[in-house]
């Protein structure tokens, strides 16, 4: 039976966070594969342009039973490639108009559900949005491989830590000398600071990626979008402030014994 990480088990609670991040490389690669195969069949469809010579009479229709318009090629494709991504229904679950506007921009959700044709201009403007979308699929794989490195990073020097302080908790320190009493207070000094060194690359971490594009609006940050799905949005930070709090209780129990200590 799984157990759910503790706070004394970091190692755990940082393998979920760069669990999350290997699931939304691949889905940030998958949606990046679908917008190329959207903008392949997007330039393969030919643009529609009705002049006033080609207009036809009052009365006369130019459908023909069986013709597909451009906009409705557009929409087959749109539908089979980035609606068709496997994780679509479980992350995004929208219909095609809302697909578009949130991808795209509302003008071009226009523009292809309400037009009435795929001109050149409708065209261009929709090769743009997808060539805008690609650069930022593109920053978010970089950021997504960069966060996973920083993670990493952090893991080491924690999981040291954590496993340090499992020790020192276990020691009673009752029958130690003042010497010894005050290399261990030293010593938890030291970690003191490795957390304050892990916190602050973190923050510079954090700080360097507030640029990714394509959050949603209520997502502070990238961390926070990679890990909304975790109990934490912040796990690094979260588990060096567990760190920091059993650091200052070993603190407090050394200079305790310290001041009962004749020897």
């Amino acid at each position: 039976m799984a157990t759910c990480a503790s706070p004394t088990n970091p190692d755990d609670r940082l393998a979920e966070a760069v669990a999350e991040l290997r699931r939304e490389h691949r889905r940030t690669a998958d949606e990046l594969e679908a917008l190329r195969g959207f903008e392949d069949r997007v330039r393969a469809i030919p643009s529609e342009e009705h002049t006033a010579r080609s207009r036809p009479a009052i009365g006369v229709t130019t459908a023909t039973v069986g013709t597909t318009t451009g906009l409705q090629q557009v929409q087959a494709a749109y539908e089979s490639t980035l609606m068709s991504v496997p994780h679509y229904l479980e992350e995004y679950d929208d219909t095609y108009p809302e697909s578009l506007a949130e991808e795209f921009s509302p003008d071009i959700a226009s523009a292809l559900t309400d037009g009435t044709e795929f001109n050149g201009r409708c065209k261009r403007a929709v090769l743009s949005a997808i060539s805008t979308s690609q650069s930022a699929r593109k920053l978010l794989l970089g950021v997504t491989d960069r966060e996973r490195d920083s993670i990493r990073a952090a893991q080491d020097d924690i999981v040291s830590l954590a496993e340090e302080l499992d020790d020192l908790e276990a020691m009673s320190f009752t029958e130690e000398t003042f010497g010894a009493l005050d290399a261990y207070r030293a010593r938890l000094e030291v970690m003191r600071n490795r957390c304050g060194e892990i916190s602050d690359r973190r923050q510079r971490s954090i700080f360097d990626q507030r640029r990714i594009q394509r959050l949603p609006s209520n997502v502070p940050d990238v961390t926070a979008y990679f890990y909304q799905d975790m109990d934490v949005e912040y796990p690094v930070m979260s588990i060096v402030a567990e760190l920091l709090n059993r650091i200052g209780a070993l603190q407090t129990r050394v200079e305790r014994e310290m001041a009962f200590c004749h020897g």
